[in-house]
This record gives C-alpha cells, structure tokens and sequence, in this order.
C-alpha cells in the first residue's frame, strides 16, 4: 500500500523515526555543548619531555625550520630571522622565554624540530619546538588553573594547564609569550 506521497507507511515511519533521532541527537550535542562550554582546539608540543599547548586560533602555521640568520645585538631569547614563504619571521627560543634569567643551553642544531608560528594582536612570531604531538579538541572547562608548582614569574606565560597526551601540558598566553 502506498500513501499519496509514493511513500509506503513503513516508509513513512522509518522517516519520521530518523526525524526524531535527528532532533533527538542535536538536542542531546546541544545539552553537552552547554554542560561543558564550547570546545577548544590546542596544538600539543614538546621541548624535551615537558609538553605544552597553544590555542589553534593563534597558530598561523607549523614548518621545518630553513636557515636562521642570527642576529648580533639580538635579546638572549631571540635565535634570529628566518625567510617564511618570502616573509622574514622572527624565531624565538621558547626555551629562553620559559625560564627568563635561567641559564639554558644553547639552541641545538634546528634539524628534526618544528617553528610553530603564533599570531595575536597583530604580531607574529616563531617558537622553535621539539616535537609537534598533535591537535586536540577539548572542552573549555577542562583548562585547570597554573598549577602551583609554576614560579609565579613563569605563570604569567600560561593561561593554565590541560591534561593530554597522558600528561600535564602547560597552554601557553600567545600575548605573554610575544611579548616577553
């Protein structure tokens, strides 16, 4: 039997049923939406074994360092200028950055790493990184405060702390870390 649409009941039925489920399901990522606040996506990166994240809004973009031209003169955390698709990109040592007036070791050889350039309020720059891990999506709530371990004068480069990758990862400030 076939209604005056073409569709059989069933047919008809099975819509409807779809229909539902479909409203069903929008109300039920609406409802999680609102319990756990809108999410954020966070590029995981590493400096040796400490890891660390920064909102995918301020990431430009994420390369293979080519030759960095040193800069004499340049502050300590400055590696030097680099040529990014015929723009000069300033290259900082998030390493320098992080522990400000601590001792670091030089800048090893840039073979293997990452620059990931960041973006805020009109300025740009890139972080030399050990490893990029991965691009997470996480809930808003789930960023912790700094943990209290940080030294205060360290805590003002975070926005605070998320767990991923099975570890603590610090989510940086783009603003406090191109603007150290």
């Amino acid at each position: 039997m076939m209604s005056t649409s073409g569709i059989s009941p069933l047919g008809e039925a099975r819509e409807e049923l779809l229909r539902e489920a479909s409203l069903s399901a929008a109300s039920g990522r609406e409802k999680a939406q609102e319990e756990s606040g809108p999410a954020r996506s966070l590029l995981v990166f590493f400096l040796g074994a400490e890891g660390f994240a920064v909102d995918l809004a301020h990431v430009r973009k994420v390369l293979r360092p080519t030759r960095i031209a040193r800069v004499g003169g340049a502050a300590p955390e400055v590696l030097g200028l680099m040529n990014c698709q015929g723009e000069v990109l300033c290259v900082l040592d998030l390493r320098r950055i992080l522990a400000p007036g601590k001792e670091t070791a030089p800048a090893a050889a840039e073979e293997g790493k990452f620059i990931v350039v960041v973006q805020h309020d009109g300025k740009e720059a890139g972080f030399l990184v050990d490893s990029v891990r991965d691009v997470r999506e996480l809930p808003a709530s789930s960023v912790q405060p700094v943990l209290d371990s940080i030294d205060p004068s360290r805590a003002r480069m975070f926005e605070g702390t998320v767990a991923c990758c099975g570890q603590f990862v610090g989510l940086l400030s783009p603003s406090a870390c191109l603007n150290p």
